[in-house]
């Protein structure tokens, strides 16, 4: 801006002094004069470039300068394992059905109706818990105490290898026993299976379905909870 100023006053002293010069003189004093303001023009317009660039490129103060908004991010979902051991209530008819000749059938048969521990069932390490059997007599012997829940093979879960399977009266053909288990589950996670049959009053093994040579099973996952 200074020299602006200063070019702009030496331009104007020069047209001054012209008016007091012969013709001639001032025509050289206007030529130079004119000359000096193309220069002025000249220098304005750089200046002025030069101040539009250096606005362009100035860089912003800490004040001016937009600061990133620190967003909390919400924690990963905790996953929590449950147990699925829920029993099935057991319902003990008040009396077994009659209607059906038991005539022309074998001795010693039976039906599993249904059991407290579905298959699959998730169940936590050295948890006890009991599976109940519901079997339906469909021979035409009678049970009573020495017919005894017996375990086959497989994983027998720290229960009792022979199970009474009527400790008190007697089971009809047609009628129901409700056979508790007491098992429990052992400390290493995995899938474990145990197979089960029954033994008569006479020694014979049999088991469920219409030919009485069926296995009946216990099988839970074991997991950890801990882990």
């Amino acid at each position: 801006m200074k020299r602006i100023i200063i070019v702009t006053v030496l331009a104007l002293g020069i047209i001054f002094l012209g008016a007091c010069n012969t013709p001639e003189e001032v025509a050289v004093i206007q030529e130079e004069a004119i000359d000096l303001t193309a220069v002025v023009r000249t220098v304005y317009a750089q200046i002025t470039e030069t101040a539009r660039i250096a606005a362009l490129s100035a860089t912003p103060t800490a004040s001016e300068t937009p600061q990133p908004t620190n967003t909390a991010t919400p924690p990963p979902p905790t996953l929590t394992l449950t147990e699925t051991l829920t029993e099935t209530p057991i319902v003990t008819p008040t009396e077994a059905p009659t209607a059906t000749p038991t005539s022309g059938l074998p001795c010693n048969r039976a039906n599993l109706e249904t059991k407290s521990i579905a298959d699959g069932a998730v169940i936590f390490i050295n948890r006890e818990f009991t599976q109940t059997f519901r079997l339906k007599n469909t021979g035409n012997c009678i049970w009573d105490r020495n017919y005894e829940l017996r375990f086959i093979e497989g994983d027998l879960l720290n229960a009792g290898a022979s199970i009474v399977m009527v400790p008190e009266g007697t089971v009809p053909t047609w009628g129901y026993a409700n056979v508790d288990v007491l098992m429990r589950a052992p400390a290493e996670p995995g899938t474990y299976k145990g197979y089960w049959m029954i033994k008569a009053a006479n020694g014979q093994i049999f088991g469920v379905g219409p030919s009485g040579g069926n296995w009946f099973w216990v099988e839970i996952k074991v997991v950890d909870p801990n882990r």
